[in-house]
């Protein structure tokens, strides 16, 4: 059975977050409130479109490859293929992104014309101890990463992209004025889903049913994408990757760090933790 479909005013909405801080758990609730279906939507159909930090998608806007391109290049030339993108939309699209907001040459690294952003900002010691699943690192490697504000992801299918250090990736989403930006914390999600959603329908232009939200709810659950992920797999896992949704808990940073590990983490972040309610332990 189709219900009603939900429908969102047209043009580009990026979907951000440092890695591991719930942006792929979005994607589902959006996915599944968008399907309007009596049954969960497909993990493996979340977009018809793919990132737009994709190598096929840049060279496809932009018409050059870019392994042509120095790393400078890339970075000149992303906020062009971005507005390109966000001009030339006559339906929603709903991006994923890790970037940072600001380029190393201090302008927007996505460009000026998206219609609107999610920021997802998740406990930085939850993230380490997901990420270090997510990228089978160690611990030290992965908060060494965190703290690292020259780091830099990609490869692969994607090109090379300035992730930086959580702090700052947090700060510069949090505190620019170019895009009309909802930041969410992960932790509100996981506590009051349903309400956090709503703010979401609300804040992007749409109009849904409280039907329509606990049916998105239900069909996003962690049960529920673990089942998918054990039964077909998720494109978007890592090879060698046990599995993508693992366990999603919320404080789960007090049974894993070693107190020197938190200080490490608190040390580089505190500022920005205390700032989005993240008490410092140490």
């Amino acid at each position: 059975m189709i219900n009603q479909a939900i429908t969102f005013p047209p043009g580009l909405v990026w979907l951000a977050s440092y890695p591991k801080s719930g942006n792929t758990w979005m994607r589902v609730l959006l996915s599944n409130l968008l399907a309007g279906r009596d049954k969960p939507a497909d993990i493996n159909n979340l977009s018809k479109l793919d990132m737009l930090a994709s190598r096929w998608r840049f060279a496809d806007d932009t018409l050059i490859d870019p392994d042509l391109l120095s790393q400078q290049e890339l970075e000149q030339l992303r906020p062009t293929q971005c507005d390109f993108v966000a001009d030339n939309l006559q339906d929603p699209f709903f991006c994923k992104t890790h970037d940072r907001f600001l380029a190393p040459t201090g302008t927007p690294t996505l460009g000026t014309h998206a219609r609107a952003a999610l920021y997802l900002v998740r406990d930085p010691r939850d993230v380490a101890v997901s990420l270090c699943h997510h990228a089978s690192l160690s611990l030290d490697s992965t908060i060494e990463q965190m703290c690292d504000s020259d780091f830099y992801m990609g490869g692969g299918t994607q090109i090379y992209y300035r992730l930086g250090d959580w702090a700052s990736h947090v700060s510069t989403w949090a505190e620019q004025d170019v895009i009309d930006t909802q930041i969410i914390r992960y932790e509100d999600m996981r506590e009051n889903t349903e309400q956090i959603l709503r703010e979401v329908v609300d804040f992007l232009g749409a109009t849904a049913t409280e039907s329509d939200i606990s049916r998105a709810v239900t069909h996003s659950r962690l049960d529920e994408l673990q089942r998918q992920e054990a039964q077909k797999g998720f494109r978007e896992s890592r090879p060698g990757q046990e599995r993508f949704f693992r366990s999603g808990r919320v404080g789960e940073w007090k049974e894993v760090l070693t107190p020197r590990q938190v200080q490490l983490i608190e040390q580089h972040c505190a500022d920005v933790m205390l700032h989005w309610g993240y008490e410092l332990a140490s």
